[in-house]
């Protein structure tokens, strides 16, 4: 087959899989199937599922190479025991649900494109994934690029904004001893944060703030303002959020952000193109303008791997 029609093909029909895959996670049964072998009607007995449709949703799984079949029973890939095993330390299961629950979006595009969006409504088990999704992302590979190229050497504290489950700050205060952080977010988020700093024992070090960026300031002292993933296009109140960020720095203190960053010409990346299409982003260019029009100096990109989304960016408050 053409290269071009084969990708053409492959675009058309992607959403079948995604769909096996957040039926297969929502189900439990990568976890179910961890170090043991089960047959498609002990699973479905497990599930309350229909067996035969259980059974065809378990042969697509092993298309995709999330399982393997020996005769009647089912078991795990590598693949699944390391990203789809509730509680293994690289599990994905949370932003496969996240991506679940937005389902409908895409579903709906067209109207989305004839007639405007609607915004989302998400229950609290929604919210919950949502949230744990982000900390997905972050272990799967941009927690390194964070650790790699962001150097808090010498940094005192860390005001985190919008920082969801806290993975970045958890991350930076393991690696730099000297360094605190606060986490600054909505009351439901910052439950989950206060959970997942107390289960690697840095309540000393890390702190929260329930508070909302529409109304409240960042406080004042903080030579580093982290900004993950909250800055999303012209529709984000990017430029509040950076004069508020400025307005409570100390002088050198290090602005750091990360964001999905479409090209200058926004012909792709892909990936933020995506994001962009549901949420919202900046180009490259539009994010460094921002940046020094709330007074920061010297902006540049630390690092970018347009293949995950992830773009980060740093700048300095000199005055």
């Amino acid at each position: 087959m053409d290269k071009g029609l084969a990708y053409l093909t492959e675009l058309t029909w992607a959403y079948r899989a995604a769909r096996v895959l957040h039926i297969a996670n929502g189900l439990g049964i990568f976890s179910l199937l961890h170090s043991k072998s089960m047959t498609a009607v002990r699973l479905a007995q497990t599930t309350g599922t229909d067996a035969e449709m259980l059974d065809k949703l378990l042969i697509a799984c092993c298309g995709m190479g999330l399982l393997k079949r020996q005769g009647c029973q089912y078991k795990n890939s590598d693949t699944a025991d390391t990203y789809l095993v509730q509680g293994h330390p690289n599990y994905q299961g949370d932003i496969i649900a996240h991506s679940a629950s937005v389902w409908n979006f895409w579903s709906n595009l067209e109207d989305a494109v004839r007639h405007g969006p609607t915004p989302p409504r998400w229950t609290p088990e929604q919210h919950r994934h949502f949230i744990l999704g982000m900390h997905n992302n972050t272990m799967a590979g941009r927690g390194a690029l964070f650790l790699k190229h962001i150097d808090l050497a010498g940094r005192k504290h860390l005001f985190d904004v919008g920082g969801g489950p806290a993975t970045y700050s958890i991350l930076a205060c393991r690696n730099y001893p000297e360094l605190t952080a606060t986490i600054f977010d909505l009351p439901e988020t910052i439950e989950i944060a206060r959970q997942m700093i107390a289960k690697e024992g840095l309540q000393d070090r890390i702190h929260t703030r329930v508070g909302s960026w529409d109304t409240e300031e960042f406080g004042s002292g903080n030579d580093v303002v982290l900004f993950s993933n909250v800055l999303h296009g012209p529709s984000s109140s990017a430029s509040m959020k950076l004069d508020k960020a400025y307005r409570s720095m100390l002088p050198g203190g290090l602005l750091v952000i990360q964001e999905f960053l479409l090209d200058d010409d926004k012909s792709g990346p892909l990936v933020p193109a995506l994001f962009n299409l549901m949420v919202g982003a900046f180009s490259s260019s539009e994010l460094m303008d921002a940046i020094r029009t709330a007074g920061f100096a010297k902006p540049k990109t630390a690092v970018a791997d347009p293949s995950i989304g992830s773009a980060w960016i740093t700048a300095v408050r000199l005055g």
